[in-house]
C-alpha cells in the first residue's frame, strides 16, 4: 500500500504539471491526450478503499495472483485453437481448391468463419465462448464434408468439458491458495471456527445437567452419554467417548468428581483431535528434562556412596576397637569380693 500510495503521489504531482504546462502553452493534441490519460490513471485511488472491504479484497489480490496461471491457459487455449484452425483452414482450402464452381451463399459463410488463419481462430474460441453458435459454425464444414462434424464436436467436447473447466479450477485454486495465505481470513476462519465450537461444548454441557446446577457430575455425564444421536454428537466434536470415565476424570482436574462449565470447555479445547505435534513434542521435552534430572542424580549418587562407604567401614572399624579396648580392660581388672549371705531368720 506505501507503495501504491507513492504512485498515486507522482500522477498527482504529473497532473498538475502538465496541467500547468497545457494551460501556459501546449496546444498540441498529443500533450492533451496524454493529460486526459494521467487524470485517468488517477481513478486508481480508488483501489485504496479495497482494503475497507474484506471480500473485495480478497477477489482484487486473487485476480493479481491467478495472472500467472491465465498466462500459462492461454498459451495452452491457444495452441489448441491454433492446431483445429490449421486443420479446418486447410480444408476449406483443399475444398476451394477442387472446387471452383461452389454455391455462393457457402463460398461466404467459409471465408467469413475460416477465410484466414485469424478468422479461424477467432470463430472457435467464438464458438466456446458464446460469440457464436457451434452449431452455425459447424454448417458450412458440414457441406464440405461428413466428417467434419465429428472433429468439431469433439473441438467442443475438449475444450468445454475438458480445456475451460481446469482453467476454472487454476483459477479456483488461485482464490482458495489467496484466502489460505491472506492472515485477516486465517484469523476470522479460526475465530468463527472456535466460537462455533464452544456454542456446541455449551449446548452439550447444558443438555447434560439435568439438575441445571451449573456443575456437571459423571453419573449426568455418563447418563448423556448413553443416547447414541448424543454420543454420535459428541464424536463431532473431536472427542474421544469409547473411555468416558477417563475423559471425564481428565476433565475434573480438582478431583470433586464435578465438572463445571469452565472446566469441561477448557478441557474439551485441550483435549479434542489427535495429539499434536506441539504436545508431542513437549511431551518429549520433558521427558528428555526429567531423563536428564535422573542420570545427574545418578551420577552424583555415583560419586557419594563410596565415600559413604568408606566412612561407613571407618565407623565399623572404629567400633570395633573400642568394643576391644573395653574387653581388654575388663581382663585386666581383679575379680570382685563375694558379698555376703545374710544369715538364714530362723522362725520362731
Amino acid at each position: 500500500w506505501n507503495l501504491l500510495d507513492t504512485a498515486l503521489v507522482i500522477l498527482s504531482v504529473t497532473d498538475a504539471i502538465l496541467t500547468g504546462i497545457n494551460a501556459g502553452t501546449v496546444s498540441n493534441v498529443t500533450v492533451a491526450r496524454v493529460l486526459r490519460f494521467v487524470r485517468l490513471i488517477r481513478v486508481i485511488r480508488v483501489v485504496r478503499a479495497v482494503r475497507a472491504f474484506h471480500n473485495l479484497r480478497i477477489i482484487v489480490f486473487a485476480m493479481f495472483e491467478a495472472m500467472s496461471s491465465l498466462i500459462w491457459c492461454l498459451l495452452v487455449v491457444g495452441i489448441i485453437i491454433y492446431v483445429f484452425a490449421i486443420l479446418f483452414l486447410y480444408g476449406v482450402t483443399e475444398h476451394f481448391a477442387g472446387s471452383p464452381s461452389m454455391d455462393e451463399d457457402l463460398k461466404a459463410e467459409l471465408l467469413d468463419f475460416y477465410g484466414t488463419v485469424p478468422k479461424a481462430i477467432v470463430t472457435l474460441f467464438m464458438t466456446i465462448s458464446g460469440g457464436v453458435d457451434w452449431k452455425d459454425a459447424m454448417s458450412p464444414l458440414l457441406q464440405i464434408h461428413w466428417s467434419y462434424q465429428p472433429m468439431f464436436t469433439f473441438y467442443i467436447f475438449l475444450m468445454v468439458i475438458g480445456v475451460l473447466n481446469v482453467v476454472m479450477g487454476a483459477f479456483v485454486a488461485a482464490t482458495a491458495d489467496m484466502v489460505a495465505k491472506d492472515k485477516e481470513a486465517m484469523v476470522k476462519a479460526e475465530l468463527n471456527q472456535l466460537q462455533v465450537y464452544t456454542q456446541k461444548i455449551r449446548a452439550f454441557f447444558q443438555d447434560a445437567d439435568r439438575d441445571r446446577s451449573g456443575m456437571l457430575s459423571w453419573g449426568e455425564f455418563e447418563e448423556h452419554l448413553q443416547v447414541p444421536t448424543v454420543a454420535a454428537y459428541f464424536r463431532t466434536l473431536q472427542l474421544d467417548v469409547s473411555q468416558a470415565h477417563a475423559l471425564f476424570k481428565l476433565l475434573d482436574k480438582d478431583g470433586s468428581n464435578e465438572v463445571s462449565l469452565d472446566e469441561f470447555l477448557a478441557g474439551c479445547m485441550r483435549l479434542k483431535g489427535q495429539a499434536k505435534s506441539l504436545e508431542v513434542n513437549m511431551l518429549l521435552y520433558e521427558n528428555r528434562r526429567l531423563f536428564a534430572r535422573v542420570s545427574d542424580f545418578i551420577d552424583a549418587m555415583a560419586v557419594k556412596l563410596p565415600q559413604v562407604d568408606s566412612r561407613q567401614q571407618e565407623h565399623d572399624r572404629s567400633c570395633s576397637r573400642r568394643r576391644t579396648r573395653t574387653t581388654s580392660s575388663k581382663a585386666l581388672q581383679p575379680p570382685a569380693a563375694p558379698s555376703p549371705v545374710p544369715p538364714a531368720v530362723q522362725p520362731p
